[in-house]
């Protein structure tokens, strides 16, 4: 699924000149993909896009829509990942015993013990 970004033909008048818009436009954080065509709509250009930074290139109101979908911005499933468990502000009495003791474990290797 591509994400695409709408260009007037007033501000660029060939899909080349498009893309180099949203280039410029964006400090080249969002490029076109080449994957896609660049759609003629008349009076404006579609141009297909993913962004370098990692943020987004779909504004965030279509991402939001996409996560209550489920999907990515390209059209895939999200999956749960993990691995990345967070105390959060109230750890539970066995995680936060267990954080002492790693705490405890560190200091006694940083001293040599």
């Amino acid at each position: 699924m591509a994400v695409y970004t709408s260009v007037l033909k007033t501000d660029a008048a060939t899909k080349e000149a498009a893309v180099q818009f949203i280039l410029d436009d964006t400090g080249g954080a969002v490029m076109h993909d080449l994957a896609f065509p660049v759609i003629d709509e008349g009076d404006s250009w579609r141009v297909p896009v993913f962004s370098l930074d990692g943020r987004p290139s779909a504004p965030l109101h279509v991402v939001r829509e996409l996560q209550k979908l489920g999907l990515d911005t390209d059209g895939n499933q999200l999956k749960k990942r993990d691995g990345f468990e967070s105390v959060g502000p109230n750890p539970t009495p066995d995680r936060l015993e267990e954080l002492k003791a790693n705490a405890a474990a560190f200091y006694k290797m940083l001293r040599g013990d």
